[in-house]
């Protein structure tokens, strides 16, 4: 039976997944603004949070304020996705029913991001920085989709709520 997508624990999911996400998104693009105000330690703090996961190449990055986002064109189209779909309202269950359609929906996401990353090497297409954001902005919406309602189920059916708890917490002194 799939989880209810109007469930409060999948309202909660989908807050804590937008909130988070906004989070990262802000420190992406406050990293140059803090540049740009002399507030290099805090800038500096952020860049080096970004530097596992992100190449953070000047040349592959947008540009803030005079300075390098702290992370690259497709990372930034990545987390702006993953924000986005966080954002997005499900009515009823996610539209990922069968796994054949849940396949299909992660192919059509992960094809183009990988077809930008691969053909250049092979001289068959030349990626731009547009090219590298809409391939990470749809990666990101297909990876967040996936996401909330894997966090929302999780809090539905979290272990910390199959705990037995304990008689004399509730009072039950016998």
């Amino acid at each position: 039976m799939p989880f209810p997508a109007a469930s409060p624990d999948f309202r909660t999911g989908r807050f804590l997944m937008a909130f988070f996400w906004g989070l990262i998104c802000a420190a992406v693009a406050g990293a140059p603004v803090l540049s740009g105000y002399t507030h290099s330690t805090a800038a500096g703090f952020i860049y080096l949070f970004f530097a596992p996961i992100c190449h953070q190449l000047p040349a592959r990055s947008f540009f803030v304020a005079g300075h390098p986002m702290a992370v690259c064109h497709r990372c930034t189209g990545i987390y702006a996705g993953l924000f986005l779909s966080s954002l997005i309202r499900f009515d009823n269950d996610p539209p990922l029913g069968s796994l054949i359609s849940l396949r299909l929906f992660v192919l059509s996401g992960s094809a183009p991001i990988l077809l930008d990353a691969v053909l250049p090497y092979a001289g068959l297409w030349t990626n731009t920085p547009l090219s590298r954001t809409s391939t990470g902005l749809i990666f990101g919406v297909v990876l967040g989709c996936l996401l909330v309602p894997g966090i929302s189920e999780f809090l539905h059916e979290a272990p910390w709520r199959r705990l037995p708890v304990a008689s004399h917490i509730k009072g039950d002194i016998s």
